[in-house]
């Protein structure tokens, strides 16, 4: 079989979005050590874009060429660590089980723009394993259906699938059990990204089951998808919520700090994403976003409200809106 794809296409652009967990629930005990979960996740409009570039080789490689950061430079693998190499040689091995002939041998780089705070509990990483899968498929002449497209991310981790179509959508069992909503909400949020030592997700899931002995109200994706379909943002925030921000805010009394004066600062709700310490607020319009923006950034610099307590801690801030879709092919040449 002769190949349609690597000789013929030899540079595809592609973003990826970043996603806020409106809802986040513990259910209960998986097998393999998993926690059973239900979330309600939307993707916003924070992008991380990824330019791939291929020429024919011996055999299949690809490498990140290039990060670039918008802001807040961080330490980002570019070894098989990365989820974009891991996507690939998945999408390679499954490329030689479906159709052994088809001749797939090319070297393919990579140059990231990230935009999406890193290790955040946004999904950038998942969203950049998406993109991968997507782009690769395309070369290779739409070789999956989207269901296969959609099982193979899985493998890479339970957020993965989400970011191939995006939206709001209901994940269940690891997260990975994806059911689409629709919404009528058109909603506008700040996001606070604090540079801060943060928790890692097990570790966050360790300090869940350490404290998972406590009182714990149930926070139902079902209502919040409900409430989506209304959109009414006043009625929507009453849905949101974290299980993990108790936890969290336990052990990381500076992010209950910020999570605090930016719910005096104004916004409908403000609330944890995955596992954080990324952080989110609820706006009625970019307007409003700006204005808790400024009055954010105001108490940082003037040491006012208690950050004088805090001379190191630091804030970036991005204004957003909800999204219809998930990862998104931009060129292709």
């Amino acid at each position: 079989m002769t190949q349609p794809d690597a000789l013929s296409i030899k540079t595809l652009k592609v973003r990826s979005p970043g996603k806020l967990n409106l809802t986040f629930d513990i259910l209960g005990d998986l097998p393999g050590g998993y926690h059973e979960v239900e979330t309600l996740m939307q993707t916003v409009s924070i992008y991380d874009e990824m330019t791939f570039t291929f020429k024919p080789a011996e055999h299949f490689s690809l490498t990140i060429d290039a990060i670039e950061f918008a802001e807040n430079k961080s330490d980002v693998p570019v070894d098989q660590n990365n989820l974009i190499i891991k996507a690939a040689k998945l999408f390679h091995e499954r490329v030689a089980q479906k159709t052994p002939a088809l001749e797939k041998n090319y070297h393919g780089q990579v140059k990231l723009t990230k935009s999406i705070p890193v290790a955040g509990g946004m999904g950038g990483g998942s969203g950049n394993a998406a993109a991968t899968l997507v782009v690769l498929n395309e070369c290779f002449g739409k070789i999956f259906s989207a269901d296969e497209l959609g099982t193979m991310a899985a493998k890479l981790g339970a957020d993965v699938p989400f970011f191939i179509d995006g939206g709001t959508q209901i994940g269940s069992q690891r997260g990975d059990v994806l059911r689409k909503i629709d919404s009528a909400a058109q909603l506008s949020f700040l996001i606070v990204g604090p540079k801060l030592f943060g928790m890692s997700t097990p570790e966050v899931y360790r300090a869940y089951d350490e404290d998972k002995a406590s009182n714990h109200t149930r926070i139902s994706a079902q209502d919040c998808a409900a409430a989506m379909a209304t959109g009414n943002p006043k009625s929507i925030a009453q849905t949101f919520g974290n299980a993990f921000e108790t936890s969290v805010f336990a052990r990381k009394p500076e992010l209950k700090f910020i999570a605090s004066r930016l719910s005096q600062l104004g916004g409908y709700c403000t609330r944890l994403t995955g596992s954080g310490p990324t952080l989110y607020v609820l706006t009625e319009n970019d307007q409003q976003s700006r204005l808790i923006q400024s009055k954010l950034t105001e108490e940082q610099s003037s040491g006012i409200n208690g950050w004088s307590d805090w001379p190191e801690l630091k804030v970036s801030t991005w204004l957003a809106a909800t999204t219809n879709s998930g990862v998104e092919l931009l060129s292709i040449s």
